[in-house]
């Protein structure tokens, strides 16, 4: 309805801690006809290189790296398959991917000083959407929701089958902007992409698979069922002297295709002890 840029759409905004002054924003996805919001937060880093750095990932299927000091973006990097990202949509319908859920989701990339690198996991599914006629833009009414859509029982278009889905474990190199290693899933990465300092990167799917990845190779090191879809949370803590990683799983949703499990947070021990 808007065509071309628009301002602070989809953007990071940088304000002031102390006053809340506006001072300036990053535009990352300025026309935005996809559904490509920016849902996680984005990371700061000081990278090998010194640069004080603002990597984020939006649901576009892209990672940005921007200089902090400079405002300058230094490099978009696609960390998902894309296809048919600027074909206009039509009542018809048109095909695009990412599709309306992603890209990234909520979680955003993970920073280990140790390699240099940025860890992302993505959504890998398509979606198609049909545009509602002109004169049904005319009589929306004020307030009420309306995203658009041709058709009303998929307001936010049709994804593909299940079959189709598919993920993506990234890891991109913070000064250049360059893919190191990648890993594709058989489902959607939701969770958050944990790196440590012992050198391994972990994981998890929306089919409900945790893995352990060597953090330089992107090597399988490990990895087992968690009893549910896995969308929330990766940490890792140590007591006594053994280190554990929790990852939440069970996650439920009417708009992700996964198996109903009560939800829990399950804790792995690393070592032998």
């Amino acid at each position: 309805m808007r065509p071309g840029e628009n301002l602070f759409t989809n953007s990071v905004v940088v304000l002031d801690a102390r006053t809340g002054a506006y001072r300036r924003h990053f535009s990352l996805v300025p026309e935005d006809f996809h559904d490509w919001d920016v849902s996680a937060a984005p990371t700061l880093v000081r990278t090998r290189g010194g640069r004080a750095l603002m990597a984020a990932a939006p649901k576009d299927g892209m990672l940005y790296g921007h200089d902090l000091t400079t405002g300058k973006r230094l490099y978009e990097t696609a960390i998902t398959r894309r296809e048919n990202t600027q074909a206009p949509l039509t009542k018809e319908g048109t095909r695009f991917c990412p599709g309306t859920q992603g890209g990234s989701e909520w979680n955003g990339p993970a920073y280990s000083p140790d390699t240099n690198l940025l860890y992302s996991g993505t959504v890998d599914w398509c979606s198609t959407v049909k545009i509602a006629d002109t004169d049904k833009v005319a009589s929306v009414a004020y307030g009420q929701p309306w995203s658009g859509s041709g058709d009303e029982k998929n307001l936010f278009g049709s994804v593909d089958s299940k079959e189709q889905w598919g993920g993506w474990i990234h890891a991109v190199d913070a000064d250049s902007g360059r893919i190191r290693w990648k890993f594709r899933t058989p489902a959607p990465v939701l969770a958050a992409v944990t790196p440590t300092a012992g050198g391994l990167v972990f994981a998890a799917d929306m089919n409900g698979t945790a893995h352990a990845f060597d953090a330089s190779s992107g090597k399988v090191l490990w990895r087992a069922q968690v009893d549910g879809a896995a969308g929330g949370g990766v940490i890792t803590y140590a007591i006594d002297g053994i280190q554990r990683v929790a990852f939440v799983a069970g996650m439920n949703s009417p708009i992700w295709p996964v198996d109903k499990k009560s939800a829990k947070v399950v804790v792995y021990a690393l070592g032998d002890r």
